[in-house]
């Protein structure tokens, strides 16, 4: 009896962090955050200036404590998450450590 190989899952997410604040602290914050949580997948930081990306490849999943504990220390930064499980997206939006938004699929802005 043949069988076939699946795909293996494609899991991503990408944490973009705005507003007007310390960026630099907030890096530190997560980074010192990331570093203690041994769930934590691998990453890929990007910092424009104007905004703070990090990139995911999901196999246990977002870490979603790190950022809302940071974004409780700095409630003049936005952290918004879209992620894609196996083309099903969605996201949500974190401010002063608490969530704002939530979405599913392909995010709308008026």
């Amino acid at each position: 009896m043949a069988t076939t190989a699946q795909a293996p899952s494609s899991s991503t997410a990408i944490v973009r962090v705005t507003g007007s604040g310390r960026f630099e602290e907030f890096r530190e914050r997560v980074r010192w955050l990331l570093v203690r949580d041994p769930d934590t997948d691998p990453y890929t930081e990007h910092n424009s200036g104007a905004v703070l990306e990090y990139h995911f490849e999901l196999e246990k999943g977002v870490p979603f404590p790190a950022f809302v504990a940071a974004s409780a220390d700095f409630p003049e930064l936005r952290v918004e998450v879209e992620w894609d499980k196996d083309g099903a997206k969605g996201g949500a939006a974190i401010e002063n450590g608490r969530l704002v938004d939530k979405w599913q699929g392909e995010r709308r802005l008026a």
